[in-house]
């Protein structure tokens, strides 16, 4: 199953890697892929669907909240906002073909960040008043985790390929050993059950 949040923002890492200077829709894609989605849904302006939460024994629904009490409520709310996001920007981008990189890779690049940053907001490591860096969320949410250094390492290694994606520096030698390296990162967070489904 492809998550609507892959789909829309791994569109826009396909775009930036392209060399597209992306001036449309930077705030919204910048609020969006930190895992922001107040800000997301405030700058989208798309209704927010109604939701029923039960916590704590109480039972409540609303409609229209932006605020979430936790970060996969805040993606649950932004569902119609990401469809939305992507027709315009699919709009002011254009069809991309990327000849490096697999579709279902960038779909698993999105997955890694959100999740990662979804997991250490969810346990509350993380400030609550500004984004912090992907690079210091891992290291964070490893030790919070007691994760081995070896993985910890491979985690960052697949963040290396993120960064290779947005901001091409040769991280890797090439696309392939690159995505190697991804896929290792990306298996850590499957087997500490740290992705979003």
């Amino acid at each position: 199953m492809i998550l609507v949040i892959e789909h829309t923002v791994g569109y826009m890492l396909k775009v930036i890697k392209s060399g597209i200077k992306i001036s449309a829709y930077k705030d919204e894609f910048n609020a969006i892929h930190h895992g922001d989605y107040k800000s997301f849904l405030q700058e989208m302006k798309e209704p927010i669907p109604f939701m029923i939460k039960y916590q704590n024994g109480v039972i409540t629904n609303e409609e229209g909240n932006p605020n979430y009490d936790c970060d996969f409520e805040g993606l649950s709310k932004a569902g119609s906002s990401l469809r939305k996001f992507y027709k315009d920007c699919l709009k002011a981008y254009g069809m991309i073909i990327d000849k490096d990189v697999d579709d279902l890779i960038y779909y698993k690049l999105v997955t890694f960040e959100i999740a990662i940053r979804m997991h250490a907001n969810n346990e509350n490591l993380l400030s609550k008043t500004h984004r912090t860096d992907l690079e210091k969320v891992i290291d964070i949410l490893c030790d919070s985790k007691n994760i081995t250094d070896l993985d910890k390492d491979k985690i960052h290694q697949a963040r290396r390929f993120l960064n290779m994606v947005k901001h091409f520096k040769n991280q890797f030698p090439s696309w392939a050993e690159g995505e190697k390296h991804f896929l290792e990162g990306y298996e850590v967070l499957k087997r500490h059950n740290m992705l979003i489904v």
